[in-house]
């Protein structure tokens, strides 16, 4: 049902947000951190990259995360930055796209299984938390646009 493929993704510097949340939360709190966050990108150089989001624990009825809103900045500013920023390193990713419409939860989570099933045929170890890669703006796509891609880092 899914298609994984993969990806190098360079190294980047980020800006961050990190939270504990409910999944019920989670479809506020992202374009909220993100409209906290893209105007100090702006006024540091623009984005460098699409925005993300870390899963550094499960976000389900047991669980609360943290989450993490992740907007890759110019480098060059590092440690001139406004607000909390850390380095992402390189790294492969295996990626599979989804439409608007399969980000819902708890039919997201289905995407999730495909990307670390596809590892574990393959042979791949996961190196860090899965991300959801937001490459469009929310706002002015339909349900059967390509919205996001799960992703999970691999060892190389």
């Amino acid at each position: 049902m899914y298609e994984i493929q993969e990806r190098e993704v360079p190294q980047q510097l980020v800006l961050t947000e990190q939270r504990h949340i409910t999944p019920e939360e989670l479809p506020d709190w992202i374009p909220a951190a993100l409209g906290r966050l893209a105007p100090v990108a702006e006024a540091h150089g623009g984005f460098f990259g699409d925005p993300f989001v870390v899963y550094h624990g499960e976000v389900n009825e047991d669980s609360d995360g943290p989450v993490e809103l992740c907007v890759p900045v110019d480098p060059a500013r590092a440690g001139r930055l406004p607000a909390a920023s850390r380095t992402e390193p390189a790294h492969t990713q295996a990626y599979t796209r989804l439409t608007k419409a399969q980000t819902a939860y708890p039919q997201i989570l289905s995407a999730y299984d495909a990307v670390y099933a596809w590892a574990q045929r393959e042979a791949r170890t996961t190196t860090a938390a899965p991300r959801e890669v937001y490459f469009v703006d929310w706002s002015e796509i339909g349900p059967a646009d390509p919205a996001c891609d799960i992703a999970v880092p691999l060892a190389d």
